[in-house]
């Protein structure tokens, strides 16, 4: 696995560690602040923009009932300054497939958009979990 690959998946996986420890600041600070920025979640419309892209995480993780989810199977996909992460999230009522696209901006990548949605995956048999990246996300 390449280098880029490595820091890809750090950051990928910073993005599920503030998700599930419902940290918007951390949230905040993944997303890319010079690119446009796009979010598809799970039954919601698309929203993009800074404001509506950060205001539904700050909901998202202010409310107590989401559970915490879990990033498994995931695979980098670098391209130059793009790269791309397909993945499964886990979580106790199902499975759900996605894809977030980052955007090399100062040696750090950072997320332009995030989509998630159902798959046939059975919730009673998640995917083999990924082993966490070493590489660090900056």
């Amino acid at each position: 696995m390449s280098e880029q690959d490595t820091s890809l998946l750090a950051a990928n996986q910073a993005f599920y560690d503030a998700f599930s420890s419902r940290d918007f600041k951390a949230m905040a600070g993944l997303w890319s602040e010079d690119a446009e920025v796009a979010c598809v979640h799970p039954g919601w419309d698309v929203l993009e923009g800074h404001d509506a892209v950060l205001g539904s995480w700050r909901d998202i993780l202010a409310n107590p009932a989401n559970p915490a989810i879990a990033c498994h199977n995931a695979h980098a996909h670098v391209h130059g300054e793009l790269g791309f992460v397909l993945c499964h999230e886990v979580a106790p009522e199902g499975v759900l497939v996605a894809t977030n696209i980052f955007h090399l901006e100062d040696g750090a990548w950072r997320m332009v958009h995030h989509q998630a949605g159902p798959t046939a995956i059975e919730t009673q048999a998640p995917p083999s979990p990924t082993a966490p990246p070493t590489g660090t996300v900056h």
